[in-house]
């Protein structure tokens, strides 16, 4: 319908064509004909839109699928179970959903996203008090005031494929600045897990308590081991773990080995039910030598949770205690392995043992406070006698206050007892003596 749009003329031979014609010469005929053509051709356009609605982004939250038990309950008990438990199961099913990471579907793909993290900044103030034989070292850190500054980024996926199993997949990554010119960046995870199997840089299945309520441990990264996994849910309250592990591959809690050697294999029984958890492994390590020769190294831990309501608010004690020869990767928290491994080589035999208590109380719905004591025994024998040991007791208590969801600020503190005997190691004799440790945080989650 413009003026340089050539029409033929019903009078002239259909071989012949007219020169432009101006709108205004038009009939009313071939104007009707040109609104006509224009209306079929916006409807046409109105309807391919139609078929292709615009495509926006859906919530969505990642929550595996609730396993199917290799051993169920008989008929009856099952019955007498879900009467019991029925004024409970809606208010557990909205507890979980709560704890699941909330996302959003890649278009296209059905692919459940979900991106979350921490920052945490603070003020420190760090202690020293040791004898004059560790300050003769000349190694042992002044009194100082510092200022911590850590975040953690965490990306997680997840759908149920065709055939009914589940894939899922995570990676988190965490930056530590510890000042003005110095930071790390740690890999804290990278695994798929494909129904029940995992596999990629995850925690150790060994692992039980973590003291992440604590910011002098939750600033040190996790141990990240590389894991091939099979999980599978014995009974409903009962779950069987089997994993293949390479400590090897977290050079900042590990004894580094002489030479070649197999992953360790880990076992773990996991029992939970009515805010109870019990945690049981097993762990056996290859540990060869610097002579070509092999020990197998073993370790065992037992840990428990008990959440209570008492004076309607939440109460949690959790206590664990692991043992080790050989295996000292498995013992202690991340602040002790941290102080341990510093000083140890990978041709030593240890023996020890650790264990901690501790205990989280919520006062009201903003206030709580967390608290927790452990000790870690490690001696390092030779066919001579001992050739050295390593002692940590610590003590750490925090006040957090949580306002709004996501944010917490607190106060916490920290004692901590450390005799690290060992022949001829300066830095050792370093560390001996009394640290502690006072900080004021805060930390917001999204």
């Amino acid at each position: 319908m413009t003026t340089g749009k050539r029409i033929a003329h019903d009078q002239d031979d259909a071989s012949s064509v007219s020169s432009p014609v101006p709108l205004s010469t038009l009939s009313m005929r071939d104007t009707a004909a040109l609104i006509a053509i224009c209306a079929a051709m916006l409807a046409g356009a109105s309807a391919q839109a139609t078929s292709k609605p615009p495509l926006f982004l859906r919530s969505c939250t990642i929550a595996p699928p609730e396993p199917t038990p290799l051993f169920t309950l008989p008929a009856a008990s099952n019955a007498v179970a879900a009467g019991d438990d029925d004024a409970e199961s809606e208010g557990e099913d909205e507890d979980e959903s709560d704890d699941s990471p909330r996302g959003f579907v890649s278009p296209g793909t059905g692919t459940c996203i979900a991106v979350s993290g921490t920052v945490n900044a603070g003020i420190q103030h760090d202690g020293y008090k040791a004898n004059a034989l560790a300050r003769a070292t000349g190694l042992v850190p002044q009194s100082a005031a510092s200022f911590p500054l850590s975040s953690t980024v965490r990306i997680e996926t997840g759908q149920t494929l065709a055939d009914g199993r589940y894939l899922a997949s995570a990676f988190e990554f965490s930056v530590d600045t510890a000042g003005a010119d110095s930071s790390e960046l740690t890999i804290g995870e990278a695994s798929v897990t494909f129904g029940a199997f995992v596999f990629g840089l995850a925690g150790s299945r060994f692992d039980f308590w973590t003291g992440d309520d604590f910011a002098f441990i939750g600033r040190i990264p996790s141990r990240t081991v590389g894991l091939i996994g099979y999980e599978r849910q014995l009974t409903e309250q009962l779950s069987l773990s089997l994993s293949a592990e390479d400590v090897a591959v977290d050079r900042r809690t590990v004894v580094p080995r002489a030479g070649s050697s197999y992953p360790d294999g880990v076992v773990r029984l996991l029992y939970e039910q009515d805010g109870l958890t019990l945690h049981g492994a097993a762990a056996v390590r290859d540990v060869p030598s610097a002579g070509g020769s092999h020990r197998v190294g073993r370790a065992a831990i037992l840990g428990a949770t008990w959440e209570k309501t008492l004076l309607d608010r939440p109460l949690t004690l959790t206590a664990q205690i692991a043992g080790a020869v050989d295996a000292a990767p498995y013992l202690g928290s991340r602040l002790d392995q941290r102080t341990a491994f510093s000083v140890l080589t990978g041709d030593l035999t240890t023996r020890g043992w650790s264990g901690v208590v501790a205990i989280g109380r919520e006062w009201t719905d903003e206030w709580s406070s967390n608290a927790y004591v452990s000790r870690y025994r490690l001696s390092i024998p030779n066919p001579s006698g001992l050739a050295g040991r390593i002692q940590i007791d610590r003590v750490a208590a925090n006040l957090v206050w949580a306002p709004v969801d996501g944010l917490r600020l607190g106060l916490e503190g920290s004692l901590a007892w450390q005799k690290l005997d060992l022949a001829g190691n300066a830095r050792a004799a370093s560390l001996s003596g009394r640290q502690s440790s006072a900080q004021l945080f805060v930390e917001r989650t999204f």
